[in-house]
């Protein structure tokens, strides 16, 4: 029998049982005990002063879903995009932006990459102190390669001196080399004063 034989008939199965490729998919994980999800978690340490993204930097083929869980209330995961509170676009253009608002503890987002390239994105309340993370899909590209900033030439919200501290930590490049950034509690930590 011809391999396109054979795919014809895994086809005309599939139409016959009343399961699309989803389904097929979604069958494929469950029967495997495997998830193809891969995770992020969003986490605090007060101690180093910290709110964050745990990895910092992850790299996806296209196609891959990643889930957000909120281990704690009051996070948000949100798409720099000018639709979010003025910030500079830093997802490739033709992606669709993301933004769960607040979350409750448990509460999660699924988000399946399409588009190829460099999708950074904040935690709204955690922003100012660094909670940003860096997702590379495919190959580096797109405006979230230009410059930290390059976006107040056009009016666009201020980039916070934490998150390209944070930022620093997950370099496109280092990301696709090394497929995922855990966050670096240690050398982000804050020290506060003790009065």
């Amino acid at each position: 029998m011809s391999h396109h034989k054979a795919r014809m008939m895994r086809r005309d199965f599939l139409k016959i049982a009343g399961v699309g490729t989803f389904g097929l998919s979604a069958l494929v994980r469950v029967a495997g005990g495997q998830s193809t999800i891969k995770k992020i978690n969003l986490q605090r340490n007060y101690a180093a002063g910290r709110y964050y993204f745990d990895p910092l930097g992850l790299y996806v083929t296209r196609g891959e879903t990643v889930q957000w869980v909120a281990r704690r209330e009051g996070f948000s995961v949100t798409a720099y995009h000018p639709d979010h509170d003025n910030h500079e676009l830093r997802i490739p253009e033709g992606a669709k932006p993301f933004d769960t608002g607040i979350m409750s503890v448990g509460a999660s987002l699924e988000y399946t990459f399409d588009v190829e390239g460099t999708y950074d994105y904040y935690s709204r309340r955690h922003e100012v102190i660094g909670m940003v993370g860096r997702i590379v899909v495919g190959s580096p590209g797109g405006p979230g390669e230009q410059s930290l900033g390059y976006g107040s030439r056009e009016g666009r919200a201020p980039i916070f001196k934490e998150v390209i501290r944070a930022f620093e930590f997950a370099r496109a490049e280092e990301i696709v080399r090394r497929k995922t950034i855990p966050y670096p509690v240690k050398e982000l930590e804050r020290r506060f004063p003790l009065y």
